[in-house]
């Protein structure tokens, strides 16, 4: 890496340095993230319609830790930990299903359990007036706009939405919870988690790397990523005059959403990031959510969701494709660079990186996240 120490001040802008290069490989850095940030943040944990009926289930994994999300007898949502009180042998194996006659049963002892994680039954043992000391060990779980969320720390006085950035009220005029989930993509990055977030934040990289969106977004082209960074840029935080969303088209896909300010419909996007592990893409036609889940030091699971109105599906002649292949054109490109990042931050030599002005809201990340692990 260049050194910059015996620059001239006036020849180069002021930068900031960056995160340690050992903190994007260090499986024991990757471990002390799992407890101090991930293990007792709010984590999005897929929609609410993807369980339709009591006793429906899908799993859920963070770092090794895999949760049960299901609905009881009153729709209303629970989670647990996959793990038996008995010995702990797990409970479920496939990624979803649903639990025959309202009863979570460990396929090991066949000790059951109900939908609220009480213990029912013990095989060939009589259960005493004290087992609701035996139940299922309960995971924080709430749900907004239609999402669920779960925070593994149950002491936690953290509450849903207070890292989100702006805040939930930002998205209050998209029906989000009467969305319907239309498509979904999933894949593994070969990167760290926090190089995903760092390229989220920046549009340094998308004149270069994002041509398509920058016929879209002028302020992009400008190699900004939000208007807030550079007031003096005169260009809003907007798409371009006669493009009405993030399509392949640049045309929306379905009628605007009712209720929409017309500086919201205007916009074309609005964003709203959950940290550590979600975004969400509201446009004026459809809204876009991604979320990540770290796998280790190296590696992240991306997965994006395109919700529709219910009422744009029923349509016969409704396309979501021009929607959903610009999406995945921009996330293919950046997945490009973040894999490139991963490669060349692990060489030998001790380094760190540098953040340039515009790179400002990187900045903000590496704080948040500094303050996360100093706890």
């Amino acid at each position: 890496m260049t050194d910059i120490s015996n620059i001239e001040s006036s020849t180069l802008p002021r930068l900031q340095p960056s995160l340690p290069a050992e903190l994007y490989s260090d499986p024991a850095v990757y471990q002390e993230e799992l407890t101090k940030i991930w293990y007792q943040q709010w984590i999005y944990a897929g929609r609410v319609d993807g369980l339709s009926r009591p006793g429906d289930y899908r799993l859920t994994t963070i770092g090794n830790q895999t949760i049960i999300i299901t609905l009881n007898r009153e729709g209303q949502v629970r989670a647990f930990y996959n793990t038996c009180r008995h010995r702990g042998a797990e409970l479920c194996q496939a990624q979803q299903g649903h639990f025959k006659q309202d009863r979570i049963t460990c396929p090991y002892h066949r000790w059951s359990y109900s939908l609220e994680g009480a213990l029912l039954n013990t095989p060939n043992l009589e259960i005493s007036n004290d087992h609701h000391h035996f139940g299922l060990y309960p995971v924080k779980c709430q749900s907004w706009g239609g999402n669920i969320y779960i925070n593994l720390d149950s002491s936690s006085p953290l509450k849903l939405g207070e890292t989100a950035d702006p805040d939930f009220t930002v998205l209050d005029n998209w029906p989000l919870e009467q969305l319907k989930l239309g498509h979904t993509h999933q894949f593994e990055l070969a990167c760290n988690w926090k190089i995903f977030w760092e390229n989220y934040l920046e549009c340094y990289h998308c004149p270069g790397i994002h041509p398509d969106l920058c016929k879209l977004v002028p302020l992009y082209k400008a190699a900004l990523a939000t208007d807030r960074i550079d007031p003096g840029a005169e260009l809003a935080d907007a798409v371009a005059s006669g493009i009405e969303s993030w399509t392949t088209t640049g045309k929306a896909i379905s009628l605007p959403f009712e209720g929409l300010s017309t500086e919201q419909a205007n916009a074309g996007h609005t964003f709203m990031e959950l940290y550590p592990n979600q975004y969400i893409v509201a446009h004026s036609d459809y809204v876009r959510q991604v979320s990540i889940s770290p796998l280790s030091a190296e590696r992240t699971r991306v997965t994006t969701e395109w919700l529709f109105s219910a009422e744009a599906m029923k349509d016969p002649d409704f396309d979501p494709a021009p929607a959903i292949d610009f999406s995945k054109q921009v996330l293919a490109e950046d997945r490009w660079v973040n894999e490139l990042n991963q490669r060349g931050v692990t060489a030998l030599p001790p380094q760190n990186g540098y953040l340039v002005p515009v790179e400002a809201d990187v900045g903000l990340f590496h704080e948040m996240y500094s303050n996360w692990m100093s706890q």
